[in-house]
Formats: structure tokens, sequence, C-alpha cells
């Protein structure tokens, strides 16, 4: 709990705004109930999109704190949507929920600038919400010390 508690901290942000890159509206669905069961202390702010390119539209023109991302889009198969938005938005936290359990895949994908990879199906609203408070906790992290900063 105390790490928990730690990581929780580097969040700052009371509202989230979380951009879901996701094309299934069922598995939309399943990912936006993980925000709102036994939430307590963070608002989230959820904004859908349903390809790649309505993903990045949004982020040309408003702000997201941190990228749901699926790996079978319309417009985008594989690793080319964490790439793309990775070369865009590097300072933006991005967390993989895929239907993909491929190992070589979940490591490419962490090597292309995703902080977390879930897989569809396996994942509670639980570790959900987990992993994206890691994800924002650890590119704070990792910017400030590029930046040379102590946290």
């Amino acid at each position: 709990m105390k790490t928990n508690r730690k990581v929780m901290e580097l969040v700052d942000a009371i509202d989230i705004t979380v951009l879901l890159i996701e094309d299934s509206l069922e598995d939309g669905v399943t990912i936006t109930k993980a925000f709102i069961e036994s939430e307590t202390f963070y608002d989230f702010k959820i904004i859908r999109k349903y390809t790649l390119e309505g993903g990045l539209s949004y982020l040309k023109t408003a702000k997201a704190d941190i990228v749901l991302l699926d790996l079978g889009l319309p417009d985008a198969r594989g690793l080319k949507a964490v790439n793309e938005i990775y070369k865009l938005y590097p300072e933006l936290p991005i967390v993989i929920i895929s239907g993909y359990s491929n190992v070589d895949m979940i490591h490419n994908a962490l090597r292309s600038g995703a902080q977390e990879f879930l897989i569809k199906g396996e994942s509670s609203a639980a570790v959900i919400r987990q992993s994206m408070y890691q994800a924002i906790a650890r590119k704070k992290i990792e910017l400030a010390y590029q930046r040379g900063e102590k946290i």
C-alpha cells in the first residue's frame, strides 16, 4: 500500500484526461467501466476515438494526460500507432490494451515508447487504473531525469 501511495503522489492531477483509442465498441465500454468502478480519488474525463487518425487529430487541439491504445485499429495495425504517437508526443504516457499477447510484440511495444502493456480480458478495472497511475508517474520521472532534475 505504501508503494501505491507513492505512485499516486506523483500523479498530482485530480482530473485525468484519458484518450482512449479503441475501435471496438464492446472493449471501449469495458475499459470505460474500469474508470468508474471503485474509483474514489481521481475524476476521469474519457475522450474516445476509434482510429489513430482521430486520436492524433484530438491531440493537435487538446491535451490528454495519458493514452490508452489498442494495437488493432482500422488505420494502424501493430506498433504503427505507438510509433506515431511517441514520435509526435514523446512526453505523453502510453498504455497499450490489446488482444495481442505475443511476447515479442510486448517487448517491442515497450521499446517503442509504451509504459505498460495490458492484455484484454486479463486486466481487471483495478489493474487498468494502477497501470495508468504507474505510467503517468514513470513518464514524469523519465522526463525529469532527461532534464537533469531530481524527484
